[in-house]
C-alpha cells in the first residue's frame, strides 16, 4: 500500500513538473483583434477603445471579473480598412 501511495505521489509530482515545463516553454503572442475603419471613422474608433478600456474587466454575466490583469485579455486596435 505504501508502495501504491509513493507511485502515485511521484507520478503527480511528474505531471506538475511536466506542465510547468511546458507553460515555461510557450511562448504566448499576444493576441490583436483588429477593427478595420474608414479613415473618417478612425479618431472615433480610437475614441471609443479609449473609453471602453477605462471600464472594469467583467464576465459574460455582468459579475467582476475574478483577475485584474489587463495582460490576460486580448488586444484590440483600430487601423484603416484597404481600398
Amino acid at each position: 500500500m505504501k508502495k501504491t501511495a509513493a507511485y502515485t505521489t511521484a507520478l503527480l509530482f511528474i505531471a506538475a513538473g511536466a506542465l510547468a515545463a511546458t507553460e515555461a516553454l510557450t511562448t504566448a503572442q499576444p493576441e490583436v483583434i483588429k477593427i478595420e475603419v474608414d479613415a473618417a471613422d478612425l479618431d472615433r474608433c480610437r475614441e471609443t477603445l479609449a473609453q471602453v478600456a477605462q471600464m472594469p474587466v467583467v464576465t459574460d454575466d455582468g459579475s467582476s471579473a475574478w483577475f485584474s490583469n489587463a495582460d490576460d485579455l486580448p488586444q484590440v486596435a483600430c487601423v484603416l480598412r484597404d481600398a
